[in-house]
């Protein structure tokens, strides 16, 4: 039975997802029934971080990860990875401490049923700070023991990390799939079956308490953002847009954060930028595509700022009413993408009505979290806006994370008509309720002033 105090952790964090708000200082449960507190105006350290996310992975294992076995008709889940050949399922389900696979990983989830639920092995000499219960080998003999441990449960069906279809789910190299074959034997070897599901199920779902956590996440994203775009950094006629870049890249290391793609700041200008010029001038609309990750969580914004001419106090309305299109197209985006339909029904209809509507769209949503393209059903590409191959037709399922991600053309008088594109992109979760932004989303431009 779980600690009282978990309990009641979890329930209030239900609770305030379930009413669309955050707590101002969202909580964690930690393992052995104690909370940590996430503050607003500061990043965690890596101490601080590490029994954050152990916690996060002991509910996992104990609260998503029975259901969906049983759900994919899996009673044995094999995950063998590698040192430098990373299973991309490892690291959700492996401890702050733990850098990478070992010469050889390999842990098995074992479900005994509803009363006595999914037990967490590891074969060979590491616990993972306590999240598995070690089956003990040498690091030869760890298919001799996994060969052994099948034998004592005999199970009825074996998922494996085996997808053509999304790269997370297709971990399991060729050398080590003939290997676990060939220790399986005749026996158990014919009980194999791709865990594809499980695994998109496993990353994809998210408890209440690490979506409260996210949003400490987002905050921290959407402050370099928003200090990168500001006179602290930039100084019109000086600065230049690979300057921002590496600020915020640098920023990003500076506050112990990671990264998972080079940022990107990039302008557009009153009758075109010259090739070649990326000094920042009064009268610009920048653009950034920025990420990190936190607390093993990542992140993926788009945001516009513009630069003020000598005697405006605000972007031009032209500008502005682009803006406001890409809000537009935003929540045109996410009526239509409902729990239980495709990825692809949602970009066909949303596509649709933002035309009818007058708008010059293009959506390339994604889901997001332990990986910043993450497992689950896209919502167009920019290469597929008559639907994604395969990938598109997977469902939306609640308590799910999404970046939405997406632009409008649109013209601006005061540019003589030219037509701008405003890109953003946002996180957003999707719940039994519908969706909710993580931290809000844009719908003012930074403003930067001219000196």
């Amino acid at each position: 039975m779980k600690d009282a105090s978990i309990r009641r952790v979890v329930s209030a964090l239900v609770l305030a997802c379930a009413c669309g708000a955050v707590p101002a200082h969202a909580q964690a449960p930690l393992p052995g029934g104690a909370v940590a507190t996430l503050p607003d105006a500061r990043v965690l350290t890596h101490r601080e971080q590490a029994p954050i996310i152990k916690g996060w992975i002991q509910e996992r294992f104990t609260r998503v990860l029975p259901a969906l076995m049983r759900r994919e008709g899996i009673d044995m889940w094999i995950v063998v990875t590698r040192e430098y050949n990373d299973d991309p399922v490892f690291r959700s389900m492996s401890p702050l401490t733990t850098y990478a696979s070992r010469r050889r990983t390999i842990v098995v989830f074992h479900d005994r049923g509803p009363e006595a639920g999914v037990e967490a092995l590891s074969i060979g000499r590491f616990d993972y700070d306590g999240l598995y219960t070690v089956v003990r080998t040498s690091n030869d003999g760890q298919w001799d023991g996994l060969r052994r441990l099948v034998g004592e449960r005999n199970p009825t069906a074996i998922g494996v990390n085996m997808s053509a279809t999304f790269a997370h789910a297709d971990g399991l190299s060729a050398s080590e799939r003939d290997a676990l074959m060939q220790a399986l034997g005749p026996d158990y070897a014919p009980r194999v079956k791709s865990a594809e599901g499980l695994a998109v199920g496993w990353l994809e779902t998210k408890l209440p308490e690490e979506t409260a956590a996210y949003t400490h996440v987002m905050k921290a994203a959407h402050a370099i953002i928003r200090e990168a775009f500001s006179n602290a950094v930039i100084t019109p006629g000086t600065t230049t847009t690979e300057d921002v870049v590496w600020w915020m890249r640098q920023r990003v290391a500076d506050q112990g954060l990671g990264g998972w793609f080079h940022p990107s700041v990039s302008i557009q200008r009153k009758g075109g930028v010259t090739l070649g010029d990326s000094v920042i001038r009064a009268g610009d609309l920048l653009h950034t595509d920025f990420g990190l990750i936190y607390l093993g969580l990542s992140t993926d914004t788009q945001h516009h700022a513009y630069v003020l001419a000598q005697g405006e106090t605000d972007a031009p309305a032209g500008i502005r009413a682009g803006l406001k299109a890409a809000n537009r197209l935003q929540d045109i985006t996410m009526a239509h993408a409902k729990l239980g339909l495709t990825g692809n029904a949602a970009l066909a209809g949303a596509l649709a009505q933002a035309k009818a509507e007058g708008l010059t769209p293009m959506i390339y949503c994604h889901p997001i979290g332990y990986h910043g393209h993450g497992a689950g059903p896209p919502i167009g590409m920019t290469d597929y806006q008559t639907g994604v191959p395969v990938n598109g037709e997977y469902i939306f399922r609640p308590d799910t994370w999404h970046s939405i991600e997406l632009n409008v053309m649109h013209a601006v008088p005061e540019w003589d008509s030219q037509s701008v594109r405003f890109a953003l992109e946002e996180d957003a979760g999707l719940f039994a309720d519908g969706w909710r932004w993580i931290d809000g989303r844009q719908e003012a431009l930074y403003l930067i002033k001219s000196r």
